[in-house]
């Protein structure tokens, strides 16, 4: 293969990587997916239809449950697309709720390489 072969690969490589990048500032609307975990000897179950009403009332959007986790943790997402100041007010409100010990954004977690930034 010639130099200028590889040298085409590598600058396509390299583009299709810097369009990649994550840049929160020009982030579009999107689903939220949280993740829940109740007080533990609480009444709210995030499961059943009065324990997602109550946190989306906490919320102050709509929620649904998607699926019940390890640890008593749950899986719940918006029913629209929220921006990022929306979802930091959601997961600001449910936070505060008494009935809820632990609230955090589902977000995709990728291995980084000791000494590697991004």
């Amino acid at each position: 293969m010639s130099n200028t072969l590889i040298g085409f690969f590598l600058a396509l490589s390299l583009a299709a990587c810097a369009s990649v990048t994550d840049d929160s500032s020009t982030a579009q609307p999107a689903l939220l997916r949280i993740i829940v975990v109740p007080v533990p000897g609480a009444a709210l179950d995030p499961a059943a239809e009065t324990g997602i009403s109550a946190l989306s009332r906490s919320a102050g959007v709509p929620l649904l449950h998607l699926r019940s986790l390890g640890g008593g943790a749950h899986l719940l997402v918006t029913r629209e697309r929220v921006g990022a100041a929306a979802a930091a007010d959601i997961l600001k409100r449910l936070a505060a709720d008494p009935a809820v010990a632990m609230v955090e954004e589902d977000r995709r977690a990728t291995h980084q390489a000791p000494g590697e930034t991004r």
